[in-house]
């Protein structure tokens, strides 16, 4: 080894920079050590993309570039336990190394979330001994020993902040760092400790002084909803008071200094209700939107080498050169991709089979991960001592969790667990009542004795679970193979050690109680001896609290009872716990819900995953502000009142009412004159000529241009506004998915401006209907549905099927009653054409399809709408309760050429029939974002 003679002088012309321990996002990438090297870059590299496109995007040296408030919102939409919180501190140790001087972390609305961020920040981003250089290099609030200690202690005392400590932070550079539980109590609390030891030291510094609030589940407290907040004190109305609250950290009715800045986060992996909320409340996200990105085997991948790069290509996920083992297992592994290894399993109609099914399937899984650790199993750690924490870390197996969700109500969740131990073979309630208020209630040997003698529906979860192991290998390129002990060694340690050490928990919906899982050895405070985490092996009972932030460690097995008549996407997408890193035994892991709720989850998964794609795009170009979605049967969220439904599809038979003065030469003449210089036939039906129709259709994109070339002088829709801005947004998820090659979907006639208020029956949206079924058919886009089945993804959809099927359009003009066209183009084709005589008032058609007798028989005129079966000696559908014609079917555009005796011009109306089978989406709508 080389030594440097002490009495050598090193004189360095370039002095070193300072080490990286000085370096906040350094010690915190330190503490990262379960991500692989490319999740630990995406970290980063999302990190900064936040930083600088979002929090530094306004300089605070120009008030310009702020708000009234000097306030700036934004949003940033993870997944389901996918890592936002480490996300969240990342961002703060970068913000803090860019000379950010408050970072507050707005931590759960119950006390046990509070103290697991808590908990996490100091372990991770606060890392370190708790010295006097620790002390000294930044303000900790609320200081340790309080936020975690078993007292209760006055809120002014927990969110205490000292004028000297603030003042020598601030004005050595040194960051105020606070985490505040989402309540309204601990708000107001925190809220008077920075107007009162805070601002007045910010104030006199002299400089811009940067406050970051991060709000972690920010869907959940903190909505504003302008019509419910109406009726509503602003302070003190029991409704609303979280939100109003957070925005009164930095925005006190009092005032804050002028030299503060704040930038609010909202972090959430269901953004619906932060995305409807009117723009004028404090906390709607005005100026800046990021997804986060999670790793599977797919997507553009992340530049490792150079984390800093914020312009390269980005989707929703990012390959994971460590496969499906180290990569997030969302609703694109359980819904999609594994669905041949059936991790959904649909429940049946009795509640006691279920429940057996699904603890035996969790217990036989324990089994198997405990035989692939080779650690001591729950029995055998939880009666064991150790010396030291790492100790009891190491010998003692992972955490094995099982989640039984059986209804919101709480009176069920102790009903359930009751069951279920009565079931193991407890003998009745009042006992296993007494073993769940004791907070140790295991599993009885009965149970062991039932499962001796009748293995059988223990023995075929082993065999499922290999049959899932094969489909997940084949599915992501698993080697090697997972492993699997045979089904006596299974048997033996279900006996020995997974069914006695197995707990059943009920988890408490009160805000004020610490109940967290707990998976961290405990050290017996008289021998100084530690035993293994309580929770190694435990099935949680729970309702609404698990559906919000509290993570199960090594969750496998999830039964899930609940149904709702008003299902919330938002609100069921949180409880899908299952999600997350489970790919090293994802093989093991199984939902337990109705065929219907499985089918809700899957719907979730597909317009979660187009709200994401579209914040994507709008992060890479300039795509519209996201697009929130539902579907048929369930709405976006119940956070916001007024949220209405709008479909995107035109409906089965839309016809244009809008019709041009017959006091002038109607353009849409010349239009229809053009069509019919084209070869054509009359069709006449029951000895009665009926019209004139092409004798060739058009193409999906033809018929598309020949609507978009309609004109009318009191109907001119424009290219910006919500409609606009809705089909902006699907066509650039269409275009994540694959370059569009006839752009724009939608062509109104006002290129740059809002023109008139767009109505549901618009030609200019038929068009862009048709051109996006026409972009579907090569493409699985996410977020829309099959019209005329609205079970159905289109995602899921067969396309070469869907190819087969699509429409063709039948152009016909349908005859009428009237004189026959006597001036104008139409006059000069080579047939005659007999106008028709329909009501018009005030330039609106009051009669729209013409025609229509039920009862018709085979010989016989059914209606305007089956025009073209007729000429296509197509059998008639018998009955249509929905009026879609059926998947498969051609459609038709049909023209009337209207003019009464005492009209100048003919004009021309129109109707379309849409055959079912193609796109659909449900686009919520707040309030005044409404279609004629």
């Amino acid at each position: 080894m080389k030594v440097t003679s002490p009495l050598v002088e090193h004189v360095y012309f370039n002095p070193p920079s300072p080490k990286e321990a000085d370096s906040w996002w350094e010690r915190y990438k330190a503490q990262l050590v379960g991500l692989t090297d490319t999740a630990r870059a995406s970290v980063e590299a999302d990190s900064r993309y936040i930083l600088q496109r979002g929090i530094l995007a306004a300089d605070t040296t120009k008030l310009e570039e702020w708000s009234s408030s000097r306030s700036r919102t934004g949003l940033v939409m993870g997944s389901v336990q996918s890592g936002k919180t480490a996300s969240m501190l990342g961002v703060s140790a970068l913000a803090i190394d860019h000379g950010l001087d408050i970072i507050v972390v707005l931590a759960g609305t119950r006390l046990s979330l509070w103290r697991q961020t808590y908990e996490r920040l100091v372990q991770q981003l606060d890392s370190g001994e708790e010295n006097a250089q620790k002390i000294k290099r930044r303000l900790l609030c609320p200081k340790r020993g309080i936020a975690l200690s078993e007292q209760t202690h006055p809120l002014r005392t927990t969110y205490r902040l000292p004028s000297a400590e603030v003042r020598t932070r601030l004005s050595q550079g040194r960051p105020l760092i606070i985490v505040a539980m989402k309540q309204t109590d601990h708000l107001h609390a925190l809220g008077a400790s920075l107007r009162d030891n805070v601002f007045k030291e910010v104030k006199k510094l002299g400089r811009p002084v940067h406050m970051l609030v991060l709000d972690d589940e920010a869907d959940d407290g903190s909505i504003l909803d302008a019509i419910v907040e109406s009726s509503q004190d602003p302070i003190y109305g029991s409704l609303k008071q979280i939100p109003r609250a957070i925005a009164n950290l930095w925005d006190p009715p009092q005032g804050s200094p002028e030299n503060l800045f704040s930038t609010y986060i909202a972090y959430t992996a269901t953004p619906q209700a932060n995305l409807l909320q009117e723009d004028h409340n404090p906390l709607a996200p005005r100026d800046f939107l990021i997804s986060l990105r999670t790793p599977l085997d797919v997507g553009h991948p992340v530049d490792t080498t150079n984390p800093c790069n914020l312009n390269t290509p980005r989707s929703s996920t990012y390959p994971e050169a460590a496969g499906i083992r180290s990569c997030y297992t969302g609703g694109e592994v359980f819904y999609r991709r594994a669905e041949a290894a059936k991790l959904c399993v649909p429940t049946t109609n009795s509640v006691q089979q279920d429940l057996a099914d699904a603890v035996r399937a969790f217990l036989v899984a324990g089994a198997i991960r405990l035989n692939r650790s080779g650690r001591l199993g729950p029995a055998s750690a939880l009666a064991k001592q150790f010396d030291t924490k790492e100790e009891a870390l190491a010998n003692a197996a992972s955490p094995h969790s099982m989640l039984y969700h059986p209804s919101a109500a709480i009176q069920h969740h102790f009903l359930g667990a009751e069951d279920l131990l009565i079931w193991a073979g407890i003998q009745d309630r009042a006992t296993a009542r007494n073993m769940l208020e004791s907070g140790d209630a295991r599993l009885p040997h009965t149970l062991a004795e039932h499962l001796l003698a009748d293995p059988a529906p223990w023995a075929q979860w082993l065999e499922n679970y290999r049959a899932s192991a094969r489909v997940i290998e084949e599915e992501f390129d698993v080697l090697p193979p997972a492993s699997f002990p045979d089904w006596q060694t299974v048997e033996d340690l279900l006996v020995r050690e997974v069914i006695p050490g197995t707990r059943i928990a009920v988890v408490n919906s009160d805000p004020n109680a610490d109940d967290r899982p707990a998976y961290a050895p405990i050290q017996d405070a008289d021998t100084g001896k530690w035993r293994a985490a309580r929770d190694l092996c435990t099935i949680f009972v729970s309702g609404n609290v698990m559906a919000r932030g509290l993570t199960l460690e090594g969750m496998t097995t999830a039964l899930f009872q609940r149904s709702s008549a008003n299902p919330l996407a938002d609100t069921q997408m949180q409880m899908q716990r299952w999600f997350g890193y489970r790919g090293s035994y994802i093989e093991l892991c199984r939902v337990f819900a109705s065929s219907d709720q499985l089918s809700l989850f899957r719907d979730y998964h597909d317009v979660d995953e187009a709200v994401r794609t579209a914040i994507t795009e709008r992060m890479m170009s300039d795509a519209p502000k996201p697009t929130v979605l539902q579907g048929l049967d369930f709405e976006a969220t119940g956070k916001i009142a007024g949220v209405g439904n709008l479909p995107l599809s035109p409906g089965a038979r839309p016809f244009i009412t809008v019709i041009n003065d017959s006091g002038q030469q109607d353009p849409n003449a010349k239009v229809v004159a053009g069509l019919f210089a084209r070869p054509s036939s009359d069709l006449t039906v029951a000895k009665v000529l009926r019209g004139r129709i092409l004798d060739a259709p058009l193409e999906l994109a033809e018929a598309a241009d020949v609507l978009d070339r309609l004109t009318f002088a009191d109907y001119r829709p424009g290219s910006e506004g919500f409609h606009a801005d809705i089909w902006s947004g699907i066509e650039a998820r269409a275009n994540a998915v694959a370059t569009l090659a006839d752009t724009p979907l939608y062509r109104p006639p006002v290129r740059n401006g809002r023109g008139d208020q767009p109505r549901r029956a618009c030609p200019y949206a038929i068009a862009a209907y048709l051109r996006l079924w026409s972009a579907s058919l090569t493409r699985s886009i996410t977020g829309l549905f099959v019209t005329g089945q609205p079970g159905d993804r289109w995602s899921y959809a067969d396309l070469a099927r869907k190819n087969a099927e699509q429409p063709r359009f039948w152009i016909g003009i349908r005859y009428g009653d009237g004189a026959t066209i006597s001036k104008g183009p139409l006059a000069r084709l080579p047939f005659k054409i007999r106008a028709t005589t329909k009501r018009v008032a005030g330039g609106e058609l009051k009669t729209t399809w013409g025609a229509s007798d039920p009862n018709a028989g085979p010989t016989q005129y059914r209606g305007d709408v089956y025009f073209d079966y007729y000429h296509r000696y197509a059998a008639v559908p018998s009955s249509n309760t929905t009026g879609w014609r059926p998947s498969g079917s051609d459609g038709q555009i049909l023209f009337y050429v209207n003019q009464h005796s005492d009209d100048a011009h003919p004009t021309v109306a129109v109707g379309v029939c849409l055959p079912a089978g193609g796109p659909e989406q449900f686009s919520a709508t707040r309030a005044g974002a409404t279609i004629v």
